[in-house]
């Protein structure tokens, strides 16, 4: 064979080989599941959620055949169903709750729903909520009228199309129920008021207070964080009366508060030698019991600084460095009462220079007393100076 046949055969194996290849990657294509195309083609989880409501069908699941182009299981599972249970067209939202649950466990609480108690007895199964509006039944009447007014309802079945989960669409519903503006509506639903559920007063609450005061989607999430916060300390505290520029003060005084609390928490230190004390004067229904205790870690101190309202949460330093010591006095009158009492800074040389009551007042008669028969008896200086 000459050297021109050579070459001609070997490029004649090479386009053989690059056929083979390609008609092997096309036949490893072609073997790739099967899309379902009849009932039983579904998955198990796909054809028991069919089963569990088959009473409520008005086509048998097993006459179906496919009837889009999709091959995803998912979608074809929903034209399952718009087959089997469907007389009117359904927002998309609320079929979605077929493939992707509710993430709310539908309790009037602040916190964030429990997980565990999702699948509770007497929890709405939205499921049914599908049935109902597929086949022209009343939304409100026969199932949302615990939780939705008729015209939250009404929102709720309407939201656009880009509201995608049932999660948002509640929140959705409950702002347009508020204002006219589509887009406000919308902010409200994807800000972190959709994490809680849409059962909660409170939650509630927030949410239309959110669409008749727009605020940015980031300023609503920074509220919500506060207003948990605020409601768990105050279960007394509502929105009733206070305005939009009042609630942002508020929330950036709890920033600050949060600033100092991480600036001074942790850490301990041995502090002074000397011990807490507990002195009881008077009798009978005069009877009072005042404590001296000593301060010895950061999260202590801050919440000292805040349950006085003095700054003594900036001392930690000093504490740690054995420069100074703070000490709480609290007193028990009546018996069973305590009273918030005075702060003090002891310094390493054993004075005392400062004792302050609440929102850095001066100590009352009685509390200078005890203050001054403890220095008396452990051997300190009374050497007050302003805070």
């Amino acid at each position: 064979m000459g050297k021109r046949n050579r070459v001609r055969e070997a490029r004649r194996r090479e386009a053989e080989l690059r056929v083979s290849a390609l008609l092997e990657a096309n036949s490893r294509i072609d073997a790739r599941p099967r899309a379902p195309a009849c009932f039983t083609d579904f998955k198990p989880e796909y054809r028991d959620k069919v089963e569990a409501l088959r009473s409520y069908a008005l086509r048998a699941p097993e006459d179906w055949r496919c009837r889009i182009k999709s091959r995803l299981a998912g979608r074809r599972f929903i034209d399952l169903l718009r087959f089997t249970f469907a007389r009117y067209r359904v927002a998309p939202h609320l079929e979605r709750v077929w493939l992707d649950p509710i993430e709310d466990d539908f309790v009037d609480r602040i916190a964030r729903p429990d997980r565990r108690a999702m699948r509770r007895p007497g929890a709405p199964d939205l499921r049914r909520w599908y049935l109902v509006v597929a086949q022209g039944g009343s939304l409100y009447k026969q199932e949302a009228r615990p939780y939705l007014s008729k015209q939250e309802t009404h929102h709720f079945l309407a939201a656009p199309a880009d509201i995608a989960s049932a999660r948002h669409a509640f929140w959705y519903a409950v702002a347009r129920a508020q204002v006219d503006d589509v887009d406000i509506a919308r902010k409200v639903a994807r800000c972190k008021v959709a994490n809680y559920s849409v059962a909660s007063t409170w939650w509630k609450e927030v949410a239309r207070f959110f669409a008749r005061h727009p605020y940015s989607i980031d300023e609503m999430d920074d509220l919500v964080d506060f207003l948990a916060a605020a409601k768990q300390e105050d279960p007394a505290f509502t929105l009733g009366g206070r305005t939009p520029a009042a609630l942002k003060r508020r929330m950036e005084g709890w920033h600050r508060a949060l600033r100092r609390h991480a600036a001074v928490s942790g850490g301990a230190w041995a502090g002074s030698p000397l011990p807490d004390v507990v002195y009881e004067v008077g009798k009978d229904h005069k009877r009072t019991i005042w404590r001296i205790r000593q301060i010895k870690t950061g999260n202590e101190l801050f919440r000292e600084g805040e349950r006085m309202h003095h700054c003594v949460a900036s001392y930690k330093w000093s504490c740690m460095h054995g420069y100074c010591s703070i000490w709480s006095m609290t007193s028990e009158f009546p018996i069973g009462r305590v009273n918030r009492g005075v702060t003090m800074e002891v310094r390493s040389d054993g004075r005392i220079v400062q004792c302050r009551g609440f929102a850095n007042r001066n100590p009352y008669a009685n509390e200078a007393t005890m203050a001054k028969r403890w220095a008396h008896e452990h051997g300190l200086t009374w050497a007050l100076r302003e805070w």
